[in-house]
């Protein structure tokens, strides 16, 4: 099947169909704006010129709605981008002390992503300017498409699908659970995984964004497009864990790890542009979406070994005394 794939793509890229996607993208910039257009009064009638004046006025204060609508959007979207930038920062310093309070700092990171995801969802909803690279940065990929990449392309799209995503999470949780003595760990990974999975699915019959054409895909996919499933599915999985394998490391070797995991995705996400299957903008949002759940998966993990440790901690502390006090007894009997 993945020969197939490959001999597939590899006509489609001599054929010069797919490597022509930069002019089709730029034709097709228009696909980019979602929102269908306003149904204006111009038919013509006794008072067709009111009418139409009616019609002028409604359409321009559709424009001026979604304009500001779009700028207020932007605006979301740097801001919340910034209080997460910000707040991952301040929680970076204040991670010397580990007993330190950062439920704060959480929430603002899980709230910067939000409104930043949300933002960017409506910028692709409407069609504003923030789209505007999408087209441009698609037929750059198409026109430097080679066949030594496509066919690694292909595999690492193939392996970042949805089977291979379950497949991997199963694996990786469960040797994260035997690594840890407990399921809890892979259970952790399995939900988050999952739900992050639900949630990009309704964003995108919600957004319905629709793929880049045809003519610049090497695998032909037609669902919705925004946000990427495979940039979703790779970002939060990888990041779960290398937050659990770094989870009480060093500072340098948990920085490592999630460098790792991004790197990763960011592989993914340049394949997903390069094979024509998502715009720009999808690939970001998946980046966002993916990274939110991680951050909430990673809480979640956090509260869990937290607690673990405490329990562990009782315990230490309570067991001492009884067995300094039943080895006193056994003493004082055998002294009797």
């Amino acid at each position: 099947m993945y020969a197939a794939r490959c001999e597939d793509a590899e006509r489609r890229c001599s054929s010069g169909g797919a490597l022509s996607a930069s002019t089709a993208a730029g034709a097709d910039t228009a696909k980019v704006k979602q929102s269908p257009p306003l149904l204006l009064l111009s038919k013509p009638s006794a008072y067709g010129h009111h009418h139409s004046l009616i019609g002028r006025a409604h359409d321009a204060a559709a424009d001026i709605h979604q304009s500001t609508g779009a700028t207020l959007a932007v605006a979301l979207l740097g801001a919340g981008a910034a209080v997460f930038l910000a707040a991952t920062t301040w929680r970076a310093v204040a991670a010397t002390n580990r007993r330190s309070a950062t439920s704060p700092l959480i929430g603002l990171q899980i709230l910067g992503l939000t409104v930043a995801l949300i933002a960017l969802a409506y910028e692709v909803r409407v069609g504003s300017w923030v789209t505007t690279a999408d087209p441009v940065v698609l037929g750059w990929f198409a026109d430097h498409r080679s066949e030594w990449v496509t066919g690694p392309a292909i595999a690492i799209t193939d392996a970042g699908g949805p089977v291979g995503t379950v497949l991997m999470a199963v694996v990786l949780g469960a040797l994260l659970s035997g690594r840890a003595r407990s399921l809890v760990p892979g259970l952790i990974l399995l939900g988050t995984v999952g739900v992050a999975a639900a949630v990009s699915t309704v964003t995108k019959a919600v957004v319905g964004r629709s793929r880049p054409p045809i003519v610049s895909q090497v695998l032909v996919e037609t669902d919705h497009s925004f946000p990427s499933g495979h940039v979703t599915g790779a970002m939060v999985l990888f990041t779960m864990v290398a937050v659990i394998l770094g989870y009480g490391s060093p500072a340098a070797r948990r920085g490592l790890l999630l460098v790792a995991a991004f790197t990763v995705t960011v592989m993914v996400a340049l394949t997903r542009i390069y094979l024509g299957e998502h715009w720009l903008t999808d690939v970001i949002g998946g980046i966002l979406l993916g990274g939110l759940a991680a951050l909430i998966g990673s809480e979640l993990y956090g509260i869990w070994t937290r607690r673990a440790s405490d329990r562990l901690h009782s315990v230490v502390e309570v067991d001492p005394p009884h067995a300094v006090g039943a080895t006193d007894a056994a003493t004082t009997g055998r002294a009797a």
